[in-house]
């Protein structure tokens, strides 16, 4: 019987640890892992006993991003309806965490990078490891920085910043990110600061807290055009220079 992808610790009674568990992926968004993703959200949100939830991955790496060893992991070759569907996991799952009441820090050891940023970025309190990177790679491979990722980084860091993460795929340091606004913190160890974060959300007061989250979201969320940006996958199908960079990425990380 194979691992979970996805644990859930509770190191307290109102505190759950949500781990990523594909170390030996660096923690890669499979398909399976980003439905489980979804799905631990939706049932989180029926949970008015916990307080505060931290992410964090295993092996001692946050995420690898989307799992493009996967065959399918640009949709290439699935009829359209089918496709559409498949390309929309990742938007699926990062809105779901995003939509959490309770108040979310995402813990990040060693790099995050392409979906990984954007898991994080659907947290509310991102603590970044002191040696730590993050990176968005897309614009590499041919594509959109998609996952309604944009609108989150740049209401962080700024339209220039945020093209200079997305557009030119820089990236950028753990100081670095601390500067711009990326994230809240930087530490030897992002868990423990995660989890003292924790305990201090948690000792306040749980519905008004959660009012702010909501109000504060509802306030900087801005028209929704993240669902266009997964037509990304007709791009796929019909850019040949997308298709060819596409496979020389997927030969080198299969070993071909």
């Amino acid at each position: 019987m194979s691992d979970p992808v996805l644990t859930v610790e509770a190191p307290s009674d109102d505190v759950l640890i949500v781990r990523l568990n594909r170390p030996h992926k660096r923690n890669a968004l499979s398909s399976e892992l980003k439905r489980e993703l979804a799905v631990t959200a939706r049932t989180l949100e029926e949970r008015t006993d916990i307080g505060a939830v931290i992410l964090a991955g295993a092996g001692g790496a946050f995420c690898a991003g989307n799992d493009l060893s996967e065959p399918d992991s640009f949709a290439q070759d699935m009829p359209l309806a089918e496709a559409r569907r498949h390309i929309r996991l990742g938007l699926e799952m990062c809105r779901a965490w995003e939509s959490l009441p309770q108040l979310t820090i995402a813990a990040v050891d060693r790099f995050a990078i392409g979906g990984g940023v954007s898991l994080a970025l659907a947290c509310d309190f991102r603590i970044l490891g002191t040696d730590a990177w993050v990176r968005a790679p897309e614009v590499d491979l041919g594509i959109t920085y998609s996952w309604g990722t944009l609108p989150r980084l740049a209401r962080l860091v700024g339209p220039a910043r945020a093209k200079l993460i997305a557009g030119l795929c820089r990236r950028i340091d753990a100081p670095t990110a601390h500067t711009w606004g990326l994230c809240e913190d930087v530490t030897d160890d992002p868990l423990a600061a995660a989890l003292a974060m924790a305990t201090e959300i948690t000792s306040k007061p749980r519905v008004a807290q959660q009012m702010v989250k909501e109000s504060v979201n509802r306030f900087f969320a801005g028209p929704d055009t993240a669902t266009l940006e997964h037509d990304q996958v007709l791009l796929n199908m019909t850019d040949p220079d997308a298709r060819i960079r596409q496979a020389e990425i997927l030969d080198r990380l299969r070993g071909a």
